[in-house]
């Protein structure tokens, strides 16, 4: 019951949290669903990722499918269910926009899901660094503060003198739909260097003309 339940729910190989579990399994008692979790395990229909994460794995003749500590950040901490409620942090906003080539060892998030400015933790062997969102993110506003971020500690240096920088910046504003409204909108939340730095760039005219 408790495996059809979750399948019908998430599927296989979907990082699945006690919460979810107990969500799902509401009309039994939470002594009970901490059983019924116990026996799942002990057949391998539910695997144990770390604590309080688990997944349905796929088996086959080679043995059984894994998630990633990457997929379990992303569902808890930016993305799930079409709901967006945070961003990588710097080191991956580095990456996609080609500044950095750099695959960082821990994961940064900023995400409306934590309270405090900072915190770290540890999810399955790998360090995740945590920092509480400056303002809600959401679908409407999520490409902006992107930009923002990327711009609040930027090396205008670098950005002036690589074209590939340049360009992936403006065909990510051309995609994403950014206006202007979506910026000022944002603009109070940062640094004032943030807007310093899109002005100084060139890249608050680029949006301008969106």
């Amino acid at each position: 019951m408790l495996i059809k339940r979750l399948l019908d729910r998430y599927g296989y190989d979907t990082p699945i949290f006690t919460e979810d579990i107990l969500k799902c399994m509401n009309d039994y008692s939470r002594q009970r669903v901490y059983q019924l979790i116990s026996e799942e395990i002990n057949k391998k229909s539910l695997i144990r990722f770390d604590m309080g994460i688990y997944y349905i794995p796929t088996n086959s003749e080679f043995g059984h499918t894994s998630i990633t500590v990457n997929e379990v950040v992303k569902r808890k901490y930016i993305q799930d269910e079409g709901e967006i409620f945070g961003i990588y942090g710097k080191s991956v906003i580095d990456l996609n926009f080609l500044i950095s080539y750099q695959v960082p060892n821990k994961i940064e998030v900023i995400t409306n899901k934590e309270s405090r400015d900072i915190r770290e933790i540890e999810i399955g062997g790998r360090k995740v660094i945590l920092r509480k969102a400056r303002v809600q993110i959401n679908k409407e506003n999520v490409y902006g503060y992107t930009l923002m971020e990327l711009f609040n500690k930027i090396n205008l240096k670098q950005y002036k003198e690589n074209n590939t920088i340049q360009k992936s910046i403006k065909e990510f504003i051309k995609e994403n739909k950014i206006n202007i409204k979506m910026i000022y909108d944002l603009a109070s939340y940062f640094p004032a260097k943030t807007m310093k730095n899109l002005v100084i760039s060139g890249v608050l005219y680029e949006i301008a003309q969106q």
